[in-house]
């Protein structure tokens, strides 16, 4: 099915310290591993952390198709009837993002004892998320398990309810919801996913409890929930190999980190892929390979902004200085507004001794820092 929600489409993960020496641990909230300043190269004795640019890809999914699949005799064709022609055509508004005309034909069809009233409710249900009609689903979830709305709001209900495929279905949809609009309600959104990633082999509730897990740095489980992913070889696993390779990342574990994105490379050698491992060589202070990498992955994409921010802060970190202040003028070049841009070249313009350059780099960093 269409998604048609997304969160977080890239994000741009600030995460690796160039100029360091032994690990410590971050803030809580990234629980990323960083690197003293004690031990810099630097000959000017500078102790600035510039980081590096890490992507990871996740966007909640806001369908069930690998569930509708695995119960797809419920959607196989019983009859000829109007009902039944409602009911299709009802899904493919749906797919459409045609939510309330896709409502009133499932309304229709729901009519019809010949039709799975539930998966009918499932369906609209799936329309009210998309419409952000918070009351009408915790209604229609309510009526389908015959149970009031809001008993469905209390984990210790989903804690201790006996696992059925309907409660599947609206488990998966409420969580779905919750983090689209309160993400904040951790104990409701772990009872829920909880639930529904019992369900063997649903794709949709394992990545969404691994984007949710990741959001809140708890990077060991949003692994276990990514690894169930891959082990599904769905269409866009090279994506989550490249999530799983930042994850490992973050966790410490740059063996599996590093074998995630070999395996990425090995299936499509991405910019995406070439840009998150020569980050990881950087972090384990191979320079070189880290050099190759991001060069490799600008030669694929010449205008991705990432790589060569990165590569220019290699540059900066071994002291080739005029080979960092062309990849930031490149960078900016391509993105004017690039802030870090300015600020980094500034950095290695006031390294080489040019101040009066370096002030104007720094003063426009400042202009557009926000």
């Amino acid at each position: 099915m269409k998604k048609c929600l997304s969160i977080a489409a890239v994000l741009i993960i600030i995460a690796i310290p160039l100029f360091c020496g032994a690990q410590k641990k971050s803030s809580a909230k990234a629980k990323a591993k960083d690197n003293s300043a004690s031990n810099s190269k630097d000959k000017q004795g500078k102790d600035q952390i510039p980081p590096l640019r890490e992507l990871c890809i996740l966007n909640y999914k806001t369908d069930f198709s690998t569930l509708a699949d695995k119960y797809k005799e419920d959607l196989f064709p019983k009859s000829n009837t109007k009902s039944a022609i409602h009911f299709y055509r009802g899904i493919s508004l749906l797919k459409q993002a045609m939510y309330m005309e896709s409502i009133r034909d499932f309304k229709i069809a729901r009519l019809d004892t010949n039709i799975n009233r539930n998966m009918c409710n499932f369906f609209i249900a799936l329309s009210y998320m998309q419409l952000h009609m918070k009351d009408s689903i915790l209604s229609i979830c309510g009526t389908t398990l015959n149970v009031p709305g809001q008993e469905l709001m209390k984990p210790d209900y989903w804690n201790n309810a006996e696992f059925t495929k309907e409660r599947v279905f609206i488990s998966y949809i409420l969580g779905t919801n919750q983090v689209l609009t309160k993400p904040t309600d951790t104990l409701l959104i772990d009872a829920l996913y909880s639930f529904c990633s019992r369900e063997e082999k649903f794709l949709e509730a394992y990545y969404n409890y691994g984007a949710y897990s990741y959001n809140l740095g708890r990077y060991k489980k949003s692994i276990d929930m990514l690894v169930k992913v891959h082990d599904l070889k769905p269409p866009e696993d090279t994506l989550i190999l490249l999530d799983l390779g930042y994850m490992y990342r973050l966790s410490g574990d740059n063996v599996q980190a590093m074998k995630s994105y070999n395996l990425l490379l090995g299936a499509s050698r991405s910019y995406m892929g070439y840009n998150n491992r020569g980050c990881l060589y950087a972090f384990m202070e191979k320079y070189k390979k880290s050099l190759s990498d991001l060069s490799t992955a600008i030669r694929r994409n010449p205008q991705g902004i990432d790589a060569l921010c990165n590569r220019g802060l290699v540059y900066l970190k071994i002291l080739e200085y005029k080979k960092s202040v062309a990849d930031f003028t490149s960078s900016v070049q391509l993105k004017p507004d690039f802030s870090d841009g300015y600020y980094y070249r500034g950095f290695a313009l006031k390294a080489m001794g040019d101040y009066a350059n370096s002030v104007g780099d720094f003063s426009r960093a400042l202009q557009l820092k926000k």
